[in-house]
């Protein structure tokens, strides 16, 4: 992905994402050729202009054809412009099929954010239901809920996020491909002393072509 970080209005930035690959190996292989993406995210009143580029590669594997669980590897790596490594997220997981259109899933997020000085890194665990809601049309509408439980080395305190998305999906005529818009909120359910902020701290809104 390659962000483009605008400057902040009403103490909220917008980042403007343009996604260059997703890969996704497994019983759900599938290759999102073109995305487009805008972020709001809340931000200090002085905050300036960044950019970013973002890669994200997804591993997806069932012990058997017939299993219900699913296990899954995402890793990401942001980099600044000038090409330096600025982020690694590493999340490991493992799905299990309730019934077609619900899941669980749960596992762990490793995040390494680089800076001048000391790395700074955080694990989570986190708990999600991914579920399908209805269809309209050729299309469909799902709802994925997360709960993320967030620990950063070197502080005190736990932060509670809950991340709900909701997405629609539709075919694109006889092309074998799909359009995908969807819209996730990050809610930080407490307060902590390191930066887990109540509230809205986050809202990503996406479309692609799959």
């Amino acid at each position: 992905m390659l962000t483009f970080r605008a400057l902040p209005l009403s103490g909220l930035n917008f980042d403007v994402i343009f996604v260059t690959t997703f890969l996704l190996y497994g019983a759900r292989m599938k290759r999102t050729f073109l995305a487009f993406a805008v972020v709001a995210a809340s931000a200090a009143p002085g905050a300036f202009s960044e950019n970013q580029i973002w890669t994200q590669v997804e591993l997806a594997k069932k012990p058997s054809e017939n299993s219900q669980f699913e296990f899954g590897l995402t890793t990401e790596l942001r980099y600044q412009p000038d090409g330096d490594l600025d982020t690694i997220e590493v999340r490991p997981g493992v799905t299990y099929d309730l019934r077609q259109g619900l899941s669980v899933s749960g596992g762990y997020l490793f995040a390494s954010n680089r800076r001048a000085g000391s790395d700074q890194s955080e694990h989570r665990l986190w708990q999600m239901a991914s579920y399908d809601l209805f269809s309209e049309g050729e299309g469909s509408i799902a709802g994925r809920s997360r709960i993320e439980e967030r620990f950063l080395e070197g502080a005190s305190g736990t932060g509670w996020r809950l991340r709900q998305q909701f997405s629609y999906t539709r075919p694109i005529g006889d092309t074998g491909l799909d359009l995908a818009l969807s819209d996730e909120a990050a809610i930080g359910v407490n307060t902590t002393d390191w930066g887990n902020a109540k509230g809205l701290q986050e809202n990503r809104a996406k479309a692609a072509v799959e």
